[in-house]
């Protein structure tokens, strides 16, 4: 699902619930309030809300146009002062290779120099308006008018609760004394105005007593509008009402430029160096001049703008993405494979022919030769041979807070993490980084892929200055770099024929991502668009070709990258590659480490997958014959945590005893002996923690079985640890609502299609009267339950839509339900859950019903009898509030034109007619224009549009007469008709009775619905996650936590062993600024000499930065620091594990835990 699909905002979404709740709410008050109350402020403070809405808004619009026409009239004048100004400094010519005078830097405007002193000295919003277009532009000024009615709405709820409290129905006039009753709050208002000449005296029982006049409330609202446009006003004339003009893409931030001016920075810091973005010295200036305005009109963006949440799961809107696996399981699947073309695209070279001659078939060289873009070295000439570093990654592309720390501290040259015992321990950034499979969520799209993945490593280490996303990459790798200098190990020809030999001698990161299946709902087309004809991802160089890989690293160690799609197995291309990689590019003494997306050895022991339908049948094969022995990892994501587990070994025995036992069984059975030599049993890790939603750990078991010979593995190491996990599972009882409001539209559909046969509910609180007269809450509860059941059997029994909606409730439920529970507990959990839906969906009913019975019982709101046949008078309330609003507001607004009338506006259209002959071309279309305003003013003034809008808080009434109705032509005369209608008395109800019956209590019935259905489903998963350890998916992406985040850092140390060291965050930061000493500043480039004294073209690449991140937190914190979770020795060789060396004593004392091939030593973790 693309971002574009996502049409309701959040925002958006909860302004119009809350407008609903409030005028849901609010009609309930209005309505029951006035019956208890002994006088009616309520009432009158509702009268008074919407005139005062209507003019407040309407007064904020006037005076927001009246200061924007005196800004710009004073605006024009000091614009033109500027410009002859700055017309005054142009006209001193210098010469085009001066770069300084006196100090000051000087540009070229239009081939005319111009120093900047110049430009500081005028004014600043002078100088941001002389280049109007091109860098900022007003904001219209009745814009955001969603702030604006939220502010009207909030002033005029303000002025109501003061009159509703302060206002005096015996004095007829505001409170202002102790002994009328006046409070604090009323005091201090009105006090200052009786002293002002707002009094009004009163003479009661003898007694002369004041007040304030009913005008003083207008006048606090006249004030208030003064000071809310002196605000918008001052705020104006300071220049903050301007945005940002987008940017020139030579000043992108992709390409390694900042957008604004430090903020701490000096313009005159540019100490000579002029900021140049590949374009003419004419158009110098035109940047310098953008951030100048940029850097005084106070719009920097010091914030990430534009960062997207955690993917909402639980959305409507994912039937698309739902829609798209279908079509790739059930259509595409086993009939078309991507891999299998991307072998007929590969760009075909002659270095074949050339091949040196008598030389073998074999070797990295050769295979590079057969296998463009698929076979790198990644040995290259700034990485020494015998030591190595490398960074994996997967699951990135989710939030923007979690994907971008991630890439964050991916990006950084050195990384400081700390141990269990809070020391600290210094990590280099890896040569290359390997991503693991799904890149963006929820599906593969240019949006979701440009915002959710590129822009995050991209604010992490900034792309080359030469980048341009639409750019399609011809030739990979795209190697020299435009842009960048000192990108080589040593002098290299840019003209250089051999791509291979340009990418050994580059000393910058590289990048390699595999598909996961996410990635693949799209049939790989977004994949192969953004990753395998894209060069960039942010630094990092991509060259690879196609979608699996293999890369020789250093000490004999090779990694290999398998693309498994959907069908959970590589295809035969892709097996016939690794297969002539492994035997003619693999050493026998070489040690692989395998990399796919999904770790099939957990899934398929958490579903308990029989031995023939296991996955990856074609890659088992491949281990067991063309890499038999030398698998010694295997890495994975799709399940965003980290665990590891190693093989279930008992401990060897040491000694002669050890000694003696090798000879005999070699004696005995010297197959088995060399079969055990080159067995595969490689440490098998987890780690999906780049930015995705965090999966629990507590619902996998510890011990697994892998594989065909059903070998026993133990996890040693996880993070989460059980006890967080489980703990966090429990959140969605009262998160799941909120975390995923949008599905409220599908609960209110279902729970309202549940119930829609049964209403109205008629004598139902006659019924609860006659059970529990005394009100007995344990009474209630029964009286409940039997009534429950009985609307449960009535839908069973003579139900149709209900039914319908019923029965789809239970076949979703039921399907949902977790595959890995047994299939008998599965039907009964997923009925269970359906029957709670019901029973909540019920209760919502019965509880809407019997309240609107008890307003009619005791006669909160009045009703007619349907058998009179007089016309339906209004109800009590709409009488009320319109009543209210004549007696006391109707004559504050006064028309605006006695020309209103209709008798003065046709009088007024006689004499225009009358005298046309005497008028001029332009005083006639006046005339015409005026008398059309006026007559409709005065079609406007015979509209009821406030009567219509008071009328809108009369639900309870209308919901209460339409029962009536209803009910009287439905039930038979002294017989019971609460759980079931006469038939053929249907007939009898109008349809427009029913619907607006429906709609009404529809709005009531979803306000207990929604919340009552997220608390069920919530329960429910809590209860599956904890209980059957089910629903591990559905269960944790609802809570959309984005937090718990882990990656990790391979290194090949100087004896050949791989060092793993897994790096968890416990916390990711949810506010960022930007970096004050980030080196993509333009002032920071200025400082160190960013930029060729020669060509003022290239600049230092962004990976030699010291600070390549353009974000950082707000506010620094320990929780935000990586800490080593886990740490693992592994040997080349499982011979080599007999005894700890020296790396594993030191990493026992850090507090890790660490295995040594086989055999492995449970040590303590880190606190986790």
């Amino acid at each position: 699902m693309g971002e574009p699909r996502m049409a309701v905002s959040s925002s958006a979404y909860f302004n119009v619930m809350s407008t609903l709740f409030v005028w849901i709410v609010s009609s309930a008050v209005l309505s029951i309030l006035p019956h208890f109350s002994s006088h009616c402020n309520e009432m009158i403070a509702a009268a008074l809300f919407f005139p005062m809405v209507f003019a407040t808004v309407s007064a904020l619009i006037a005076g927001r146009f009246l200061v924007r026409t005196v800004y710009y009239c004073i605006h024009i004048k000091r614009a033109a002062l500027a410009a002859l100004k700055i017309t005054a400094s142009n006209s001193r010519q210098l010469d085009a290779s001066s770069e300084h005078e006196n100090g000051a830097l000087k540009v070229i405007r239009n081939g005319r120099p111009c120093s900047l002193h110049a430009v500081s000295d005028s004014s600043v919003t002078d100088l941001s308006q002389i280049e109007t277009g091109q860098v900022t532009k007003l904001v219209a000024f009745h814009r955001p008018f969603r702030i604006l009615v939220k502010s009207s709405a909030l002033l005029s709820s303000s002025i109501c609760f003061l009159y509703a409290h302060c206002w005096s129905e015996t004095l007829s006039a505001f409170k202002v004394s102790r002994s009328d009753g006046a409070g604090a709050v009323c005091r201090a208002v009105f006090s200052p105005l009786v002293f002002g000449g707002m009094a009004k005296s009163l003479d009661l029982n003898g007694s002369l007593q004041s007040g304030a006049h009913e005008a003083s409330i207008w006048l606090i609202w006249a004030a208030s509008i003064l000071i809310i446009s002196g605000s918008f006003a001052q705020d104006e004339f300071a220049g903050k009402h301007y945005s940002l003009a987008p940017e020139c893409s030579h000043l992108s931030t992709a390409a390694g430029w900042d957008d604004t001016i430090d903020d701490d920075a000096n313009v005159t810091e540019l100490d000579g160096k002029a900021a140049k973005c590949g374009k003419d010295k004419s158009d110098d200036v035109d940047d310098v001049f953008r951030l100048l305005g940029k850097k005084f009109i106070g719009n920097t963006h010091d914030s990430p703008q534009e960062k997207l949440d955690m993917v909402p799961w639980y959305s409507i809107l994912l039937v698309y993405s739902a829609f798209d696996i279908l079509v790739q399981l059930k259509v595409f699947l086993g009939r078309f494979d991507a891999r299998t073309q991307q072998t007929k695209f590969s760009r075909t070279t002659n270095r074949l022919t050339e091949f040196l001659p008598g030389k073998s078939c074999c070797g990295i060289e050769y295979l590079q030769i057969v296998y463009p873009g698929c076979v790198f070295d990644c040995k290259t000439a700034n990485v020494m041979d015998d030591d190595m570093w490398l960074d994996f990654v997967a699951d990135t592309g989710d939030g923007f807070n979690s994907s971008y720390q991630v890439a964050r501290l991916l990006a950084q040259p050195t990384l400081t993490c700390r141990t269990s015992k809070n020391k600290k321990k210094i990590l280099p950034r890896g040569s290359h980084v390997v991503i693991g499979g799904d890149l963006a969520y929820p599906d593969p799209c240019p949006e979701s892929y440009e915002k959710r993945f590129f822009r995050t490593f991209e604010d992490a280490l900034a792309p080359p200055p030469s980048f341009r996303r639409e750019s399609i990459s011809l030739i990979k790798p795209a190697l020299p770099v435009s842009g960048w200098r000192n990108c080589f190990a040593k002098s290299v020809s840019t003209k250089a024929s051999d791509s291979q030999d340009l990418l050994h001698q580059y000393n910058g990161p590289c990048a390699f991502a595999l598909p996961g299946n996410h990635d693949w709902f799209d049939g790989l087309a977004t994949f192969s668009r953004y990753i395998l004809s894209r060069d960039w991802l942010g630094g990092w160089l991509m060259p690879q070709q196609r979608s699996y890989f293999a890369l020789k690293l250093a000490q004999g160690w090779w990694m290999l990258g398998f693309d498994l799609a959907l069908s959970s197995d590589i295809d035969i291309d892709q097996f016939k590659f690794f297969a002539d990689v492994a035997t003619k590019g693999i050493e026998d003494s070489d040690a692989v480490i395998m990399v796919t997306h999904e770790p099939w050895w957990v899934i398929d022991s958490d579903f308990r997958t029989p031995v023939n339908d296991l996955a990856e049948k074609n890659l088992r094969e491949l281990m067991n014959t063309h890499l038999n022995g030398k698998v010694r990892v295997r890495i994975a994501g799709d399940l965003h945590h980290y665990t590891r587990y190693v093989p279930l070994r008992s401990r060897p025995l040491r000694g002669k005893f050890a000694k003696r036992r090798s000879r005999l069984r070699s004696a005995t059975h010297p197959e088995e002996s060399n079969a055990a030599q080159t067995k595969n049993e490689p440490e098998l890790i987890v780690s999906g923690g780049g930015g995705a939603f965090l999966h629990g750990t507590h619902t996998f078991s510890r011990n697994i079985k892998v594989g065909e010979m059903q070998e026993s593995y133990r996890r040693v190491g996880c993070f989460p640890n059980e006890k967080v996990s489980r703990r966090l599972s429990w959140l969605n009882i009262w998160h799941f609502r909120w975390r995923n409001w949008r599905l409220d539209v599908v609960w209110a559909i279902a729970y309202f299609g549940v119930v829609s046969s049964l209403i109205p509910l008629c004598g139902i609180y006659e019924d609860y009267l006659q059970f529990n007269p005394n009100h007995n809450p344990l009474l209630l509860v029964v009286w409940l339950s039997k009534i429950v059941i009985a609307l449960f059997m009535q839908i069973m029994a003579a139900g149709r839509i209900s039914l319908i909606f019923a029965i789809l409730l239970f076949l979703v439920l039921v399907i949902m339900t977790d595959m890995k529970m047994k299939q008998p507990i599965r039907l009964l959990w997923g009925l269970s859950h359906g029957f709670a839906h019901i029973v909540a969906a019920l209760c919502c009913l019965v509880f809407v019903e019997c309240a609107i019975e008890w307003l009619i019982d005791e006669g909160i709101v009045k009703i007619h009898d349907a058998g009179k046949t007089a016309a339906v008078e209004p109800t009590a309330l709409a009488s009320s509030l319109y009543q209210e609003y004549m007696a006391h507001f109707s004559h504050m607004f006064i028309n605006v034109t006695p020309l209103f009338q209709g008798n003065a506006s046709n009088e007024f259209h006689d004499t225009v007619h009358q005298s046309v002959a005497s008028m001029s071309a332009v005083q006639r279309l006046h005339a015409h224009a005026y008398a059309s305003v006026l007559r409709l003013l005065y079609w406007l003034n015979g509209i009821p549009l406030l009567q219509a809008t008071l009328s809108l808080f009369d639900l309870p009434g209308r919901i209460a007469q339409r029962h009536t109705d209803l009910c009287s032509a439905l039930c038979v005369e002294g017989a019971a008709c609460m759980l079931s209608h006469d038939p053929t008395r249907v007939i009898l109800v109008k349809r427009t009775t029913m619907v607006t019956y429906a709609a009404a209590i529809f709005l009531y019935f979803v306000l207990l619905a929604i919340p009552a259905a997220g608390g069920v489903f919530g329960t429910w998963l809590a209860l599956t996650l904890n209980i059957f350890k089910a629903q591990y998916n559905e269960g944790f992406s609802s809570l959309r936590i984005e937090h718990w985040k882990n990656f990790l850092k391979l290194h090949v140390n100087k004896k050949g062993d791989l060092e793993m060291y897994a790096l968890g965050l416990r916390r990711v930061p949810k506010h960022w600024v930007k970096d004050p000493q980030w080196d993509g500043n333009v002032l920071a480039k200025a400082r160190r000499g960013g930029f060729d004294k020669i060509d003022n073209k290239t600049s230092v690449p962004s990976w030699a930065w010291r600070k390549p991140s353009k974000w950082i937190p707000r506010r620094e914190s320990r929780k935000f620091t990586p800490e080593i979770i886990d740490f693992a020795l592994i040997p080349k060789r499982p011979s080599a594990a007999a005894s700890c060396d020296g790396n594993l004593e030191e990493a026992s004392e850090n507090g890790y835990c660490a295995s040594a091939g086989n055999n492995p030593i449970r040590a303590r973790t880190s606190s986790i």
